[in-house]
């Protein structure tokens, strides 16, 4: 449509077309993205901001003189209102702000290596956006934490478990931008900033002509000073540990290995966050996984797609629990359960135990003994546990000691005292850091484990409801080889050091309470 030439007064609408005016990111981000998409509004043109000449602002009603009044205060100069339509202003608003090429419902990002971040570009947020991103896969963190504080943002990555804060252009200024792209890209509401949103983003990470396909597990939550986001990496394309890479002591994983052959019965794998639960049961499914099995798994979510294997995704239809129920009607051999996390599916998972089924959880407890009274604390009789738990497993994961430059060390007296060493135990190694670990003295990361094996009398210690303690001596008594014996045993070998595991392994554990 051409201009309306008759448009002069003061209360007539100017029509133009969308082609005729530039699209400045600077002028357009002088509104906020939230505000522009409610009110149906945006800057259009060049504004330069240490003049006074109107800003021509794009409206769906050019004649709501009160929304007019509204952006001259909020621009602090005078507005010349013209006509768009909703495409109009939906098109050069995300053009705008970076968005012009998302697909909404599912934003695909294309990723590469990143040398270092670029300090000099003005406003390019997208840009910055996929450099963190990128920059995060090709150094191997696990996690992105983007922090928004009163007066900066820190961005951090969490690499072989310790977070390491590194300096990109995420400011004040840009951080909003930032957090309403990751939005659009996960498909979340861009106008709630009262509440927690999660979502996923996919990706197509390339590097030396190699494709990898990451998912972005995106966590934002509101806070006085702004939203914090953190995105978990899950790279499906990441070689399967087996299990006999796990870091299992020869006996632990021949007796795992006989566990999950069982062909009924529970086996669990306890520890915190972020410890490799998930890790080892893939391990496992991956070792038992053939055609004469049937195996059916709920996951949230799915860090990796097993050929032939029933994989399911937990959804708000659909839980832990009621896929457990459901799977049993399906005839299989293997249950997999992502998490036991309440009464409802523990009592399903059991069921599922006694009646002809193996099954694999996680659930979380300190010690792979007091999985015991977890499952107690969630509703299940000591009969039950005593009859339906084969094992578990309890791991934490340490850092390795680079190989490189890692060198004998005795002990501190903190360490002696705090490791109740014996006078003896003088064997350990610590590293001075070196290029190849980039200074840092570790590059890597190991399993601990502490397996927990029901025998019949150790069942039948459980069966009587018999306390922790008693259960945990005569499983040691047995020739359980605990979390902190395994510990000290890789350190021992210069696998790890004793800053290590006085870092991951519980006090509780160290103390022997």
């Amino acid at each position: 449509m051409a201009i309306n030439s008759d448009a002069t007064g003061p209360d007539r609408e100017e029509f133009v077309e969308l082609a005729q005016f530039k699209i400045d990111p600077r002028s357009v981000r002088l509104l906020k993205y939230e505000y522009c998409q409610e009110q149906d509004v945006v800057v259009l043109g060049v504004v330069d901001p240490r003049g006074q000449d109107p800003v021509t602002v794009g409206m769906l009603e050019p004649s709501r003189r009160s929304l007019v009044v509204e952006l001259e205060a909020a621009l602090r100069r005078p507005v010349r209102p013209v006509r768009l339509n909703g495409y109009e202003i939906r098109k050069a608003l995300d053009e705008g702000y970076g968005l012009e090429n998302t697909d909404r419902s599912r934003g695909t990002l294309d990723l590469r290596p990143v040398r270092g971040f670029s300090f000099d570009r003005d406003g390019d947020v997208p840009e910055l956006l996929d450099e963190v991103l990128g920059r995060a896969v090709q150094l191997g963190a696990s996690d992105i934490h983007i922090e928004t504080y009163e007066g900066d943002v820190d961005v951090r990555y969490r690499i072989d478990g310790l977070l390491q804060q590194v300096a990109t252009p995420l400011s004040r200024g840009n951080i909003q931008t930032v957090v309403t792209r990751l939005k659009v890209l996960a498909d979340l509401d861009i106008a709630e900033r009262r509440r927690a949103q999660d979502g996923r983003i996919q990706a197509i990470y390339r590097e030396n002509k190699v494709e990898r396909p990451i998912d972005f597990r995106l966590s934002i939550v509101p806070g006085p000073f702004g939203e914090d986001a953190v995105l978990r990496l899950l790279d499906s394309s990441a070689p399967l540990l087996g299990l006999e890479k796990l870091g299992l002591a020869d006996e632990q994983l021949a007796t795992l290995e006989r566990l999950i052959t069982n062909p009924e019965g529970m086996v669990l794998v306890t520890g915190p966050t972020g410890s490799g639960k998930t890790t080892t049961l893939y391990a496992a499914i991956h070792r038992i996984n053939s055609p004469d099995n049937k195996i059916l798994t709920v996951e949230d979510p799915i860090e990796y797609h097993f050929p032939k294997t029933n994989q399911k995704q937990v959804s708000g239809q659909m839980g832990f629990a009621d896929y457990a129920r459901a799977f049993m009607r399906q005839n299989p051999d293997v249950i997999l359960i992502g998490e036991i996390r309440d009464e409802d599916t523990a009592s399903a998972a059991i069921r599922a135990a006694q009646t002809g089924h193996l099954v694999l959880s996680t659930l979380h407890t300190n010690d792979a003994v007091r999985t015991v009274s977890r499952l107690h604390t969630l509703g299940v009789d000591y009969g039950m546990i005593s009859g339906c738990l084969l094992g578990a497993v309890s791991q934490r994961l340490a850092r390795k000691l680079c190989p490189n430059c890692r060198e004998e060390a005795l002990p501190t007296p903190a360490e002696f005292r705090k490791l109740r060493l014996p006078s003896a135990d003088a064997r350990f190694f610590s590293a001075r850091g070196c290029e190849a670990c980039g200074g840092r003295g570790y590059k890597g990361r190991v399993g601990l484990y502490e397996l927990f094996v029901l025998d019949p009398e150790l069942a039948d210690l459980v069966s009587e409801g018999a306390p922790i303690h008693r259960i945990r001596a005569a499983a040691v008594e047995k020739g359980m080889r605990t979390l902190l014996d395994d510990a000290l045993e890789k350190a021992r070998a210069g696998i790890t050091s004793l800053e290590e595991i006085l870092r991951t392994v519980p006090y509780r554990i160290l103390h022997g309470s």
